[in-house]
C-alpha cells in the first residue's frame, strides 16, 4: 500500500504528543514497516527521544527541507530532525515574499510546495510516515494538515480542554476547515484522552468532554473509548529513548500498560488501513512462540541425564507424547 502520512497535533502542550508519536513510530518499525519521523516542533523533543536510540538521522534539517534541500532516504528507521528554525525561518516570515525562478512567492507557499515534494518523494522509500506537530494552530500545523492523511490528537482530561479542542476542528486552520478546503482525503481519526487516571476531576472532565465532543474521540471497532493511562514506566520508556514494549521482560507495570498502549496503537494502523499488516503479524507471532516453546521442550527431552530433573518427566512424556500424534 502506498505511504501513510499521520499528523500528532494538538494546540496545547504538555499532552505527551511527543511520547505517542515516538512510541507509535517504533512499534510500526517492529512490525516491520519503514518508518520516516518527522519533528515540525521547535522544541524537538520528538527528535531527542529518537536521537537516544538506533534512528537513521537524515542529513537535512525540517528546516533545510521546507527551504527546498531533498535529502537522501536510508529506507528504514529515519528520522527527519528539528532545529529549532522553523519558528522564525518559516512562522514569523510565512507572508514575506521570496523570489523562485523569477516570481514573487510567499515563503508560506514556497514552504509547503517543498514539503510536498519531499513527502513525494519519500513515498518510494517508505510505509507510513508520521509527523510530530507543533503544541499550536500556526503555518506549519496548516501544511501538515494539508498533506497528511490521517490526524490524530492526544488530549489530557480537564475543563481547559474543550475550547482547546474545538479550535483544533474549527479554528481557520483547524482539522475540519482544512479537510472541508484543502485536504478532503484526510481522516480525523479522533480525540485520544492520554495520561488518564481515575479521579473525580478527570471523570467529571471526561463527562462533560464527551457530552459536547463525544464523537469526536478515538473509538475502537465496538465503539469503546480509548485511552492511555498515566503510568510511570511511559515516562521512563521516554526518558531512555526506548519501545515501552522493550521493557516487559523486567518491568510488570510496563507489560501491563504496553498491552493497553499496543491495543490504542492497533486501533490507529487499523484505521490508517494497516489491518492485514497486524494480522500477518499476531499469526507470524504465534507461530514462532510454537515453535520456540517446542525447541525447548526438546532441547530438554534429548540433553544430557544429569539436566533431567525429577520435575520434568511429566513435561517429557508429553513432550514423546506430541512427537508420535503431531500435536501441539
Amino acid at each position: 500500500m502506498n505511504m501513510q502520512t499521520l499528523l500528532v497535533s494538538i494546540n496545547k502542550g504538555g499532552v505527551g504528543k511527543s511520547t505517542i508519536a515516538g512510541q507509535l513510530a517504533r512499534y510500526a518499525g517492529t512490525l516491520g514497516l519503514r518508518v520516516l519521523m518527522i519533528d515540525l516542533d521547535d522544541q524537538g523533543n520528538f527528535s531527542q527521544g529518537l536521537i537516544r536510540t538506533n534512528v537513521n538521522v537524515l542529513k537535512n534539517t525540517i528546516t533545510q527541507v521546507l527551504k527546498g534541500d531533498l535529502p537522501e532516504f536510508n529506507g528504514t528507521f529515519d528520522l527527519l530532525p528539528a532545529d529549532g528554525k522553523v519558528t522564525a525561518e518559516l512562522v514569523e516570515r510565512a507572508r514575506l515574499k521570496t523570489d523562485q525562478d523569477g516570481v514573487a512567492i510567499e515563503i508560506a507557499t514556497l514552504a509547503h510546495q517543498n514539503f510536498s515534494k519531499f513527502l513525494d518523494s519519500a513515498k518510494n522509500h517508505y510505509d507510513i510516515c508520521i509527523i510530530d506537530g507543533p503544541p499550536a494552530l500556526d503555518t506549519r500545523v496548516t501544511m501538515a494538515l494539508a498533506l497528511a492523511s490521517h490526524v490524530i490528537c492526544p488530549i489530557q482530561l480537564s475543563q481547559e480542554s474543550i475550547e482547546g479542542m474545538a479550535s483544533t476542528l474549527n479554528a481557520s486552520r483547524g482539522i475540519l476547515r482544512i479537510k472541508g478546503t484543502t485536504n478532503p482525503k484526510l481522516d480525523f481519526l479522533g480525540f485520544l484522552p492520554n495520561m488518564v487516571e481515575s479521579t473525580p476531576k478527570q471523570k467529571t472532565a471526561l463527562a462533560d468532554l464527551s457530552e459536547s465532543l463525544g464523537k469526536h474521540f478515538l473509538r475502537d471497532n465496538d465503539g469503546k473509548l480509548m485511552v492511555i493511562p498515566k503510568r510511570e514506566c511511559i515516562r521512563q520508556a521516554q526518558g531512555l529513548g526506548v519501545s515501552l514494549a522493550s521493557m516487559t521482560s523486567t518491568n510488570n507495570g510496563a507489560r501491563e500498560t504496553w498491552w493497553k498502549l499496543r491495543n490504542v496503537f492497533d486501533v490507529v494502523l487499523d484505521r490508517m488501513g494497516y489491518s492485514a499488516l497486524l494480522e500477518d503479524l499476531k499469526e507470524k507471532q504465534d507461530l514462532e512462540q510454537q515453535a520456540a516453546k517446542q525447541k525447548a521442550k526438546l532441547a530438554k527431552l534429548y540433553g544430557p541425564d544429569s539436566q533431567v530433573e525429577t520435575d520434568d518427566i511429566a513435561v517429557i512424556e508429553q513432550t514423546k507424547a506430541q512427537e508420535l500424534t503431531g500435536d501441539e
